[in-house]
């Protein structure tokens, strides 16, 4: 078997790992993309390093392209996502070690934020090249609101959470450093928890065995794989799909946690770290859940292809309730935190239809690394605009950026209508 596993008769807890697995897929990336720019803010940094700063951080996770040949040769998929996770943790625990006023070291942050960003790229093609090669067509639609759920969980309670945590430890008169290193040692604990139920879930999974071909079979194979891929007539549709489908939702994430720490005269929301990180958590957990659901069953009910463009759409509208936010930023907690709401719902039934597609164009021979180049482009499209966000929204204002964004909507939309025509043939 090629793929690594062979048929076991024993109950799978499929629900299980993937919930577990995706929950800690994206601890890392929440500490990265969210945490860390408040973090940056909280010290004083200009919007322009804080963005700037997330994307080359971003950059290392699309090295997992480069991870695909080596990981793969191994081809115990199961026991290296274990491992990873365990990495990480360890990571973790050594960040918020540095980042303590006894640890404090500047290298050795950096250099730590460095490898968690490698170890997570291995983590992700290695756990999403077992959901797509291990798991039907069906099986994946079936779990993908789960996956959505779970990922956005993830990424709010990393992000949002740990916000919190750091918010009301500053409030409390520690310091800076004190107060986000107390927050990631418990990020750190509960990730520790999680590799618990990853590995309990793993157990009734079928029986690994190790890929016998030699290491130049299955780089001949890989690459015959990812040239098939990129043969595909699908492809080209698909490319455009994750480069534009999102291009405008991409640009908002870089800039909306900065818009609600800055001030009313800077023409932000004016929020605390505690006030941004409680409307997040409540607005996500919520919003996430129910977009997860509606979008797998929408995706369901009228299939794949033609639920790109009505989900692009409802993923697409909730800039609106920001940009107006933009222009009259003195509002309520609770009219805020509806308003995000309204997004996380319509952007975790948006993301269900990208990556069922990524999945659907990946499956066949290899289909990890055929997923591992189509996710690395992904990664680069979302992280590329942070080198230009931050200035961009300083030097346009607030108001103007996210008029922007909405602009940006335009070729999204365009690139779900090219994409679900093509995909109508699977």
């Amino acid at each position: 078997m090629r793929e690594g596993v062979i048929h076991d008769p024993r109950q799978r807890k499929i629900w299980l790992w993937v919930f577990a697995g995706f929950l800690f897929q994206t601890i890392p990336a929440a500490i990265r993309d969210e945490a860390l720019p408040v973090a940056l803010k909280n010290a004083g940094a200009t919007n322009q390093a804080i963005t700037q700063t997330v994307s080359l951080l971003g950059f290392i996770v699309a090295l997992k392209l480069f991870w695909a040949p080596v990981l793969t040769l191994w081809g115990r998929p199961r026991t290296s996502i274990i491992i990873s996770q365990a990495a990480l943790v360890v990571l973790l625990f050594s960040l918020a070690y540095f980042i303590s006023p006894s640890g404090h070291s500047t290298l050795a942050i950096s250099c730590t934020l460095a490898l968690l960003c490698l170890c997570s790229a291995a983590h992700d093609f290695l756990l999403d090249g077992y959901y797509v090669s291990s798991l039907s067509d069906t099986q994946r639609a079936s779990h993908s609101g789960l996956l959505s759920f779970a990922s956005k969980l993830g990424q709010v309670l990393a992000g949002p959470g740990v916000i919190w945590l750091a918010g009301y430890a500053l409030s409390s008169n520690q310091s800076v450093n004190q107060a986000w290193s107390h927050a990631l040692y418990l990020t750190a604990a509960a990730t520790a928890l999680i590799l618990g139920l990853m590995s309990y879930g793993f157990k009734p999974e079928p029986t690994e065995v190790k890929n016998r071909a030699s290491p130049l079979q299955t780089l001949a194979e890989i690459r015959f794989s990812l040239t098939s891929l990129l043969r595909d007539p699908r492809t080209p549709a698909l490319m455009g799909l994750i480069i534009f489908y999102r291009l405008s939702e991409v640009h908002l994430i870089r800039v909306v946690p900065l818009f609600s720490l800055d001030l009313h005269v800077r023409g932000g929301l004016e929020l605390t770290n505690e006030h941004y990180a409680v409307i997040r958590l409540t607005s996500a957990i919520i919003g996430l859940a129910v977009g997860g659901i509606i979008g797998s069953w929408i995706i369901t009910k009228r299939g794949l292809a033609e639920s790109l463009l009505p989900l692009g759409f409802s993923m697409h509208l909730p800039l609106l309730g920001i940009a107006w936010l933009a222009y009259h930023p003195a509002q309520s907690l609770l009219l805020i935190g509806i308003i995000f709401l309204i997004e996380y719902i319509a952007f975790g039934a948006g993301i269900c239809a990208l990556l069922l597609a990524m999945m659907q164009v990946a499956s066949g021979t290899h289909a990890a690394v055929r997923y591992a180049l189509l996710s690395t482009i992904a990664v680069l499209s979302v992280y590329i605009p942070g080198l230009w966000a931050g200035n961009l929204s300083d030097y346009l204002g607030y108001q103007n950026y996210f008029l922007f964004t909405l602009v940006l909507a335009i070729p999204g939309l365009l690139s779900a209508y090219i994409a679900q025509e093509k995909l109508k043939v699977s």
